[in-house]
């Protein structure tokens, strides 16, 4: 009897988010290739040796069908599908080192999101101009790494130009408790998942000063506009920023005690420097380089992001929480 092969699958990051998306696809039945830069292998030999990812997913068995592959060329040369769960400030030089090891029709996920603060392009364009040969897609929404691992219902958007991208990213990750909702607006889902990052530390910031539950209301509905604005005017869908990608992934990550966004919004409200707030967290914040990419993009377009620009000036030193939140609420309109 004939047995259809199964597809072969990559991850590139090792962290929490990298390991989770490793797991669910590991438990799907698929083997999954998954590696980590040079500078910090230790994840890999802990999946190796104990199978668990200690430092970033602590207390979760992992699968045997986890390949914990410190080498790159190994790592994808025969994969169907590659998902990128690097920092996007990394996501250039990693797939610069990996381009000329993976095939053509191998197909590239990016679940880091955002745009390159220096050039401003979205991610998946930055992909699209190293790999040119490859099909890109990409997922967001509210999927709190730990959370998903536990089999608690989990519910996405998967975005790309192309159909069959979306399909195969489907097969491998979707489970009676991961579904993944497809769409064509790709700026919508990228712009929308990096930006909520920023409005992130926004309600951490609210969190760590004790703004009361309406205060916060009335700034979730600014966060919301602002991300509308931004989405729209570089040619994206408003209704994406509604949907999972946007508010689902908003109201995720400022409910989740575990997020990096909420909790470094909550060490600058308590009077910390972002040197010291980032220490403490001791992982990437990717709402801090979200801040930058948004307050450039904010000046090109000649928007009005009153909100962005508060949280821009507290994360980097320009005003203090309190006043700079106050200040927000004082001229709001």
């Amino acid at each position: 009897m004939y047995m259809q092969k199964k597809e072969i699958v990559a991850v590139l990051g090792a962290g929490n988010m990298g390991t989770a998306i490793a797991q669910v696809i590991a438990e799907n039945g698929y083997k999954v290739n998954l590696w980590n830069h040079s500078g910090d292998l230790e994840p890999l030999r802990q999946i190796k040796e104990k199978s668990e990812n200690i430092n970033y997913l602590s207390g979760v068995k992992l699968s045997k069908n986890i390949n914990p592959e410190p080498d790159i060329r190994s790592a994808i040369s025969k994969a169907d599908v590659v998902f990128i769960t690097v920092p996007s400030a990394f996501i250039e030089p990693v797939m610069k080192l990996a381009a000329p090891f993976l095939s053509g029709l191998a197909i590239c996920v990016d679940v880091s999101k955002g745009l390159d603060k220096k050039s401003l392009c979205l991610i998946t364009d930055v992909l699209k101009n190293i790999l040119p040969k490859n099909k890109i897609a990409t997922i967001s929404g509210p999927a709190v790494a730990g959370q998903m691992v536990a089999g608690n219902f989990t519910a996405m958007n998967v975005a790309s130009s192309d159909a069959r991208a979306m399909s195969l990213v489907k097969k491998v990750m979707e489970n009676k408790n991961l579904k993944l909702i497809p769409t064509g607006d790709i700026i919508g889902v990228e712009v929308a998942g990096s930006f909520k990052n920023v409005y992130a530390i926004a309600m951490g910031i609210c969190d760590g000063l004790k703004i009361s539950t309406n205060t916060k209301a009335v700034l979730f509905v600014a966060a919301l506009k602002e991300m509308g604005l931004i989405v729209k005017k570089m040619g994206g869908e408003l209704a994406t920023v509604y949907g999972l990608a946007g508010l689902g992934d908003l109201v995720g990550t400022v409910l989740a005690s575990a997020s990096r966004n909420r909790r470094l919004g909550e060490f600058l409200a308590q009077g910390l420097s972002l040197d010291k707030a980032m220490a403490q967290i001791g992982q990437v914040v990717e709402g801090v380089s979200a801040a930058e990419a948004l307050n450039s993009l904010s000046k090109k377009y000649k928007l009005k992001t009153p909100f962005a620009d508060t949280v821009y000036k507290i994360i980097f030193g320009k005003v203090s929480s309190k006043i700079g939140m106050e200040n927000f609420l004082k001229n709001l309109n």
